[in-house]
């Protein structure tokens, strides 16, 4: 969409001058909130200006104005505060039957094509040196073994995030972050000179993009170099969105701590445009701004002092030259979460206090604004925002799983306290006070770019423990699973079927089974934890299955136990790595997984501790019944040691994938695979 269209798309909007910015600066010193829903105190606060020229630049003066004033340096270094690589909003299955909600396209590290199979390695120590990261391709024989067809290997100095097959098969586009230490000098931290640190703003993504077919090696056609760190990606069709963040370079305009207004004027007034936007090559040519000026939107309202831009990036991966267009948002980003075909950014109304996330305090008033950006084809549209009462609590991990888009609605969790709950309990658990939570429904009212509140139902959650605080929020279509920091108190099951009226349904004693809870045709929900009651070290992977049809009475069906203490899965990660596939009444399950056997008694131990590789599971969803199939073992675990167990074997870059009834386990640069149980 041009900028034309975009400005008649906002159109009834007041354009508000660059003035904006200096009331804004006042207004966020003082942690001032607005109205919200449909008595605002504005049309609507959270909604998005189209930047005009010099928008840009007068917004990050203010920023710097802003920070000076309350005592931080004005253009030292800033990490974006947007939460990590967001998570799926919906289940993935390789048969194409959603299990719950919209089946989307995401990246990974290994995909079949046919009866092609491609694995997506990243770089790890040997003996010797260091392998580099590679693209592999190998082809599927009748039996599921494999045979090397070819590979190529990529930049040493980025570490591969995932990729996507698009063009029928033809294409793969890798996805790839600049190795923070990579070619790149630590630099002094203003506040403090005995602290150095790698500066966020030199980081680099990449985009290669490669030919690829049966039974050929996987031929690079192009290379496209961003500045920013990656947030996020969808692939529909041929066209990849990429969402990324970004915080310029500005310690050439030095501004301390308590300089004057007019000292601040004066170091920033060579301060221009092209100094701010992100710019992207390709093929190694002249670097070229990322996205226009005239492309990007500012707010108002938000509070965060980060200097940073946040990009939604759409790229046809059939075009000869990766044609793209973007959108930019100017303003601090706490997360971002991506639904079928849109993404929604998150930014506070005020400003946290604290050292850090984990120990901030919010004002009372908090407010966060949400804003909807759409993928239309070639075109990035900005549609709506909205804002919700509270915050999104102290865990940038989970700031994204708070946001989950169903059938146009936005359902957004946040906490209302100024302090709360945060980290591994129960040292957490001791030293905070449980902050109460709230569930707010956003729709698309298409009409004034208004998300509009359809419901808010407050949460607080009291056992005979006390009050307890929201730890992690499962959705799962229509329902909701709320889990507390405390496993042995039960998991809230929220109804989300009347967006008009949420509630707090029942409540399901899952305690020890509720790390991870995946959502299972016919009213079943498979949950994966471990027994601590208070966190620590895990004894055995626990596995449970739960009847959850009704949700006022969900009852405990199976469960099972896998390894010993000290055994761990990548469903514990931020982006938890989860493969399914529904075969005639089953749902098969797959993930990665460390699992140590449990002590057999007193004497020598021993030579294998363990194994690492592909945890299978089977549940039966017209029974319940939970069975383990035998594991993908990619390694060994040695008594004493494994070499390469924390490098060439790093649990966290190991993925599964299940087809027909064989199971692949990417793991040390390899590819193992298992026939039937």
């Amino acid at each position: 969409m041009t900028n034309r269209r975009l400005m008649k798309k906002v159109a009834g909007m007041s354009y508000v001058s660059p003035a904006w910015l200096a009331v804004a600066t006042a207004a966020f010193v003082a942690g001032c909130g607005g109205g919200e829903g449909g008595n605002p105190q504005t049309p609507n606060e959270a909604r998005l200006q189209v930047a005009r020229s010099g928008d840009l630049v007068a917004y990050f003066k203010a920023k710097i104005a802003q920070r000076v004033a309350l005592g931080y340096p004005g253009t030292a270094i800033t990490v974006p505060t947007v939460g990590g690589l967001s998570s799926a909003g919906s289940v993935i299955t390789h048969t194409g039957a959603p299990l719950a909600g919209a089946v989307v396209e995401e990246d990974g590290l290994i995909q079949a094509e046919g009866t092609m199979l491609y694995g997506l390695h990243r770089a790890y120590a040997t003996d010797t040196g260091r392998e580099p990261p590679r693209l592999t391709a190998q082809a599927r024989a009748a039996d599921g073994s494999l045979a090397s067809v070819g590979c190529a290997t990529l930049d040493s100095k980025f570490i591969p995030q995932g990729f996507y097959v698009a063009g029928g098969g033809t294409r793969a586009a890798v996805l790839s972050q600049q190795d923070p230490y990579a070619d790149r000098q630590p630099v002094v931290a203003a506040a403090d000179a005995s602290i150095t640190l790698v500066p966020e703003y030199s980081r680099m993504l990449s985009l290669d993009l490669f030919a690829i077919n049966k039974d050929m090696a996987p031929a690079q056609l192009k290379q496209m170099r961003i500045e920013g760190l990656l947030v996020g990606s969808r692939l529909i069709g041929n066209t990849l969105y990429l969402v990324t963040t970004w915080s310029p370079d500005l310690t050439s305009f030095t501004v301390p701590a308590g300089a004057s207004a007019s000292a601040v004027q004066t170091a920033l007034k060579d301060l221009n445009t092209a100094a701010l936007i992100p710019t992207l090559r390709v093929d190694g040519g002249q670097p070229q701004p990322l996205v226009n000026e005239a492309d990007c939107l500012v707010q108002t309202g938000n509070a965060s002092l980060s200097l940073q831009l946040t990009s939604i990036t759409a790229i046809d991966l059939t075009s000869s030259s990766l044609a793209r267009t973007s959108r930019c948002f100017a303003g601090g980003s706490e997360a971002v979460h991506l639904g079928a075909r849109s993404v929604y950014v998150a930014s506070s109304r005020q400003y946290r206090y604290g050292g850090d996330v984990i120990n901030a305090v919010f004002p009372a008033d908090s407010r966060t604004d949400i804003h909807k950006f759409s993928f239309r084809g070639a075109q990035v549209d900005y549609d709506a925002s909205g804002s919700v009462d509270g915050h999104l609590g102290w865990d940038l991990r989970r700031m994204p799983s708070r946001l989950n888009e169903y059938q146009n609605d936005l359902r957004v969790l946040t906490f209302t306290g100024k302090t709360g709950q945060s980290g591994m309990p129960p040292v957490s658990i001791q030293a905070q006070q449980a902050s109460p939570a709230l569930l707010t429904v956003l729709r698309d009212s298409g009409r004034d770019n208004h998300l509009s509140p359809q419901a808010k139902l407050p949460i607080r959650l009291r056992t005979a423990r006390g009050d307890q605080q929201i730890d992690n929020v499962f959705f799962a279509g229509t329902r909701a699973y709320a889990t507390p920091f405390a496993t042995t108190e039960p998991v809230w099951v929220l109804d989300l079927a009347n967006p008009a009226n949420p509630t707090v349904a029942g409540e399901l004693a899952a305690g020890g089974h509720a790390d991870h809870l995946v959502p299972l045709p016919n009213g079943l929900l498979l949950g994966v934890g471990k027994d601590s009651a208070l966190g620590g070290v895990a004894d055995g992977i626990q596995l449970a299955v739960f009847d959850v049809r009704n949700a006022t009475q969900g009852k405990r069906l199976a469960t099972q136990t896998a390894g010993g203490r000290g055994s761990i899965t990548t469903l514990d990660s931020a982006r938890p790595v989860l493969n399914l596939q529904a075969v005639e009444g089953k749902v098969r399950l797959a993930f990665p997984a460390r699992v140590y056997q449990a002590p057999t008694g007193v004497g020598t131990p021993p030579p294998v501790r363990g194994y690492q590789g592909a945890l299978r599971l089977e549940v039966n969803t017209t029974t319940g019944a939970l069975a383990q199939r035998s594991m993908v073992v990619s390694t060994p675990i040695l008594n004493g040691d494994t070499p390469g167990l924390y490098s060439r074997f790093d649990i966290a870059n190991e993925r599964s994938l299940q087809l027909d009834n064989l199971a692949y386990q990417l793991s040390g640069g390899q590819v193992f695979t298992k026939a039937g149980d």
